[in-house]
C-alpha cells in the first residue's frame, strides 16, 4: 500500500495567479496580476507550486504540476521557478522551456470548445488534499507491471488502483495495485470543470474531461535524457464529443538562467520519419518519430550546446474491457509564434474558435530562419469521445547536443514506448507468425473473407459472423521499418521486428530492461561525518524483462563543491561533473572489484545491522518475527517506547528473517573526508554483471548517481548541559568574508537572497533564541534554533530583520536557551564586506 505520506505536498496553499502570469513581459505580467488579483485572493488550492516535483533521475530535470503543464516559470517571482523547467544537462543552469501544457479541443452540438493548461490554466485537480503528486517507481510495493504478475492483491483485477492517494476499488486498501514504470514516476490527475476555472476564466466553457497525467524517467545512460509523459483523457459528461483534438503547446526558452533576455535567440523546428534508435553492440532499431524542437541560434557562446522538443509517440483508444486499440501517431499541424502579432497575422490565439482552428487545421509552418523569442503547438487528431470513453495520448520530452543525438534520444523514448510484447493469454496459438490482433468476423468477412497477413499475400479466410481471427493489422508498418536501409549492423531476422510472434499477442508500453533499482537510502550527518545506510531491493527485485535477477555490486558516489547554480535546488541536485565514486563492493564471483559487500561494514564491507541502540533490540525483533510467523499478512502493531520508522525497519528485519514479503537486509558505508558547513550530495547506485558464455565476467549496466541521491550538511553537535562550556560556541568564519564564505556560498534565489551564510556551532542541546545585535546594542536579527535532537549549528543568512543584507561592523550575539540548565551567554564576531 503506498502511504500518504509520501505526497509531494506544496509548502503552503498558495494563490493561483502563479498559474496564469505566462508571458515574460513585465507589464503583461503585472496587468494580468492586478487584473485577476480579487478573484485569487479568495481562490486558495491545495495545488503544488513548490517545485518539488522534479524529474530528477535522469540528465533531462522538468518541473512537474498537477493542473496540466510541465515547466516551472523561470524568473518569475514564485516558489516553483527556483526548480529546473527544462534543464540539460541536469544541474548546467541551461534551460529550453518556460512552461508546455495540454490543449483539447472538440465540437459539441457543433461549437467548438477548447480547454487549456497554459497560457490560460482552466485544468485543476479537485480541491481536497488527497489530490496533489504521488511518486513512486519500478519495484515500489503495489507496482507490479507485465510481464511479471500484475494483480498485486490477488483479487484477479489488474493494476485497478491506480496511483492517486484514493481507494479506487473499494477494498480499504489505498494505492495497492498500480503499475510503476521507470525509476521516478509521478502521479496526478485534472479536470476542466472545477468551479474555480469558470471563475478565474469566465468564458471558459467546460468540455467534462478528466486527465491522468503520469511522468516517467528512466537512470541509465541510454534512456536518461529524456522524460515521457502519458495522458488517459476521459469523457466524464453526458455529452458526445466530436472532432476532438489533442495539442502540445510550448513555450520554447533556449539559454543559461543568468543570461538576460536569453530566450530572444531561439530557432524552432520540426522533424518527421524514422530515425535509427541506437541500442548498444552497433545495433540502430528503426523508429518512427515526429519532434517539435527548439535551439539556441548561436549557442551562447559554446553554453547552449543542446537540441530539446516534444516527441509524438502515439494515442491509443482505451476499451472498457482493458484492451487498447492504436490510433494516430502523426501531428496533425505544427504551429509556430512569434513576437506580439494579431492572430490573423500569424499571432497567438485569445479565444477558443481561434484555439481550436489551430488544432484542427492541418497546417505544418516551415522551421523558423530567424532568431527570436517562440512558442509552438502539435496537435494530433480527429478522435471522437463518447460518454465514459478514454483516449490515452504519448509524448515524451528529449534533449541532446545537437540535432542527430536529440534525435537519437527521441527514437530510444519510441523504443521503449513499443515496450514489448507478452503471452497474456497463455495461449501459444494466439499472436502467431506476426498475427497479434483479433478481428471479428462482420457479414462482408463471412462472404468475401478477410486476408490474415495482406502483406504476405495470404489466402483469405471466411470469418462468420462474430468469428474471431488473429491477423497482422500492423505489417505494412514492419514492412517499412524492416525495408528502411540505415539502420542495420549484422544479420538479423524479419521476425526481430514482427510483432505477435511465439504466442505474444499483448503489446506493453514503456518498459525497458534495465540495470537494478537503487535501493532505498537515508542519508545521518554527524560532527565531520556522513553516513549513508541503504537496504538490498536492488538484490531481490527482477528485470523488468526477463523477471531475472540481475544484480552484482553497488557503488558509492558523492558530489563535492555545489554552489546552487541558478534553476537548480537541493531537490534537483548537483551537476554530472562533480559526482565522484567513493567506493563499491560486489559479489564474490571473479568479477571486479571483488571485494564482498557482505562482510560487515566494521570489516570493510558493506553489511549492516541497524537500531543498535534500541534497547532490548532482540527481545523486539523476536516479538516482531512471532507476530509476523501467525499473520503474514498483517501489520505488527509497534510497541511504546520506539518511533514509527524504528517499528517499520524492525518488521522489515524480521520479515527477511522469515523469508517473508517485503523482507530487507541493511548496508552502511560512513564518510569520514568531510568539513562542517559544507554542501555534499550521495548516491548509492546498483550494476549488474556482464555474462560471457553464461558466466559473469564483467560489470554490465550501471545507473547514474541521478538514480537516487541525498543531500547531506555535516554540522556540530549540540552541547550536553553536564559539559557545556560557553567559550566553545563560536561562528565560523570569524571574521565573515566573501573569500572565507566562498565554499559554501549559493546563487541567489527566490528564498534564498543572499546565498550566504555565517554558522553558529556547539549550541546548546536544546531550543535557543540567539539574538544579533551591533555593538551600539541594535538588534539586527532574532533566529530560533532546536538543538534538542542534537544539532549544535545554526546557520544565518547575513540579513538583517528589515531584509537588508548587514554591512561590516564588529556584531554581538546572545543565545538565551530554553533549558534552565544552560547559562545565557554573549558571544562576539566580525563581518568584513
Amino acid at each position: 500500500m503506498f502511504r500518504r505520506s509520501s505526497i509531494l505536498r506544496a509548502a503552503s496553499r498558495c494563490l493561483l495567479a502563479v498559474l496564469v502570469i505566462a508571458a515574460r513581459g513585465p507589464a503583461y505580467a503585472q496587468e494580468r496580476s492586478q487584473d485577476l488579483k480579487g478573484k485569487f485572493d479568495v481562490i486558495r488550492r491545495s495545488l503544488v507550486l513548490d517545485g518539488s516535483a522534479v524529474t530528477t533521475a535522469g540528465n533531462l530535470q522538468m518541473n512537474v504540476t498537477n493542473f496540466g503543464f510541465l515547466g516551472s516559470l523561470p524568473k518569475s517571482s514564485y516558489p516553483m521557478s527556483d526548480s529546473p523547467s527544462a534543464q540539460w544537462p541536469a544541474g548546467s543552469g541551461v534551460e529550453y522551456l518556460y512552461a508546455a501544457g495540454l490543449w483539447i479541443g472538440a465540437e459539441v452540438d457543433g461549437v467548438p470548445s477548447v480547454s487549456t493548461s497554459y497560457p490560460e490554466t482552466e485544468f485543476y485537480p479537485p480541491d481536497d488534499p488527497i489530490d496533489v503528486i504521488y511518486r513512486t517507481s519500478e519495484a515500489a510495493k503495489g507496482g507490479r507491471n507485465y510481464p511479471a504478475n500484475p494483480d498485486d492483491d490477488g483479487d484477479g483485477r489488474i493494476n485497478e488502483d491506480w496511483l492517486n492517494g484514493r481507494d479506487d476499488d473499494g477494498d480499504g486498501l489505498i494505492d495497492e495495485d498500480f503499475a510503476a514504470i521507470g525509476k521516478l514516476m509521478y502521479s496526478c490527475w485534472f479536470t476542466d470543470d472545477q468551479a474555480v476555472a469558470r471563475q478565474v476564466w469566465p468564458n471558459h466553457m467546460p468540455l467534462n474531461l478528466k486527465v491522468r497525467q503520469e511522468t516517467y524517467q528512466w537512470s541509465e545512460e541510454s534512456s536518461y535524457n529524456a522524460v515521457a509523459v502519458h495522458y488517459t483523457i476521459s469523457n466524464r459528461g453526458v455529452r458526445y464529443l466530436q472532432n476532438v483534438y489533442f495539442g502540445i503547446y510550448a513555450d520554447l526558452d533556449a539559454g543559461p538562467r543568468n543570461t538576460p533576455s536569453y530566450f530572444k535567440d531561439d530557432q524552432v523546428g520540426s522533424w518527421s520519419g524514422i530515425w535509427c534508435a541506437p541500442v548498444g553492440g552497433g545495433v540502430k532499431m528503426p523508429e518512427k518519430i515526429s519532434t517539435l524542437y527548439v535551439y539556441d541560434d548561436d549557442g551562447d557562446g559554446g553554453k547552449t550546446k543542446g537540441y530539446f522538443g516534444v516527441v509524438l509517440l502515439g494515442t491509443q483508444m482505451l476499451m472498457r474491457d482493458g484492451s487498447v486499440e492504436k490510433l494516430q501517431e502523426s501531428p496533425n499541424a505544427i504551429r509556430i509564434f512569434a513576437g506580439l502579432l494579431p492572430y490573423e497575422r500569424g499571432g497567438e490565439p485569445i479565444n477558443d474558435f481561434q484555439r481550436y482552428e489551430l488544432l484542427s487545421r492541418s497546417v505544418f509552418q516551415p522551421n523558423t530562419d530567424q532568431p527570436n523569442d517562440y512558442k509552438a503547438l502539435m496537435s494530433v487528431g480527429p478522435f471522437s469521445l463518447s460518454p465514459g470513453q478514454s483516449i490515452g495520448l504519448d509524448i515524451a520530452y528529449a534533449a541532446g547536443e545537437g540535432f542527430e543525438a536529440f534525435l537519437d534520444n527521441a527514437a530510444f523514448m519510441k523504443l521503449i514506448y513499443n515496450g514489448t510484447w507478452i503471452d497474456k493469454d497463455k495461449n501459444r496459438n494466439t499472436g502467431v507468425s506476426g498475427r497479434e490482433s483479433i478481428f471479428i468476423g462482420d457479414p462482408n468477412s463471412a462472404l468475401n473473407g478477410v486476408s490474415p497477413d495482406p502483406c504476405a499475400n495470404a489466402e483469405k479466410v471466411k470469418v462468420a459472423v462474430r468469428d474471431t481471427l488473429w491477423i497482422n493489422a500492423d505489417c505494412s508498418e514492419e514492412s517499412e521499418l524492416w525495408n528502411y536501409p540505415d539502420c542495420f549492423k549484422g544479420a538479423m531476422l524479419f521476425r526481430d521486428f514482427q510483432t505477435g510472434i511465439n504466442g505474444r499477442e499483448i503489446q506493453i508500453n514503456w518498459i525497458a530492461s534495465e540495470p537494478p533499482p537503487p535501493p532505498n537510502m537515508r542519508a545521518v550527518v554527524g560532527d565531520g561525518v556522513v553516513g549513508l545506510i541503504w537496504d538490498n531491493l536492488s538484490e531481490i527485485t527482477p528485470d523488468p524483462i526477463t523477471l531475472k535477477i540481475d544484480f552484482e555490486g553497488y557503488q558509492v558516489w558523492r558530489a563535492d563543491e555545489w554552489h546552487r547554480p541558478l534553476g537548480t535546488t537541493v531537490t534537483s541536485g548537483p551537476s554530472d561533473d562533480l559526482w565522484h565514486l567513493l567506493d563499491s563492493r560486489d559479489l564474490m564471483n571473479d568479477v571486479e572489484p571483488n571485494l564482498d559487500l557482505r562482510k560487515p561494514w566494521f570489516e570493510g564491507g558493506f553489511q549492516y545491522e541497524p537500531l543498535q541502540q534500541v534497547a532490548e533490540r532482540a527481545i523486539l525483533l523476536k516479538a516482531f518475527e512471532e507476530n509476523l510467523y501467525y499473520d503474514p499478512l498483517g501489520r505488527v502493531p509497534c510497541p511504546p517506547g520506539i518511533t514509527e520508522a524504528e517499528c517499520d525497519t524492525m518488521e522489515a528485519i524480521a520479515r527477511w528473517k522469515l523469508g517473508y514479503d517485503g523482507g530487507r537486509q541493511y548496508y552502511r558505508y560512513i564518510d569520514h573526508d568531510v568539513k562542517n558547513g559544507l554542501p555534499y550530495f550521495y548516491s548509492v547506485i546498483a550494476y549488474e554483471p556482464l555474462y560471457s558464455m553464461g558466466k559473469p565476467k564483467g560489470m554490465g549496466r550501471v545507473d547514474s548517481p541521478y538514480a537516487s541521491f541525498v543531500y547531506a550538511v555535516p554540522r556540530s553537535e549540540a552541547q550536553e548541559a553536564e559539559d557545556f562550556a560557553k567559550t566553545a560556541v563560536y561562528v565560523v568564519p570569524n571574521p565573515v568574508t566573501r573569500e572565507a564564505m566562498a565554499p559554501w556560498t549559493f546563487e541567489p534565489n527566490n528564498a534564498d537572497p543572499s546565498g550566504e551564510k555565517a554558522e553558529f556551532r556547539n549550541l546548546p542541546k536544546c531550543s535557543n533564541t540567539v539574538r544579533i545585535f551591533t555593538v551600539a546594542g541594535d538588534l539586527v536579527q532574532t533566529l530560533r534554533h532546536d538543538g534538542s535532537a542534537g544539532n549544535g549549528t545554526l546557520a544565518w543568512n547575513l540579513v538583517s530583520r528589515n531584509g537588508q543584507t548587514v554591512t561590516s561592523g564588529v556584531y554581538l550575539f546572545s543565545v538565551r536557551p530554553d533549558d534552565g540548565r544552560f547559562p545565557e551567554f554573549v558571544g562576539k564576531f566580525v563581518v568584513i564586506r
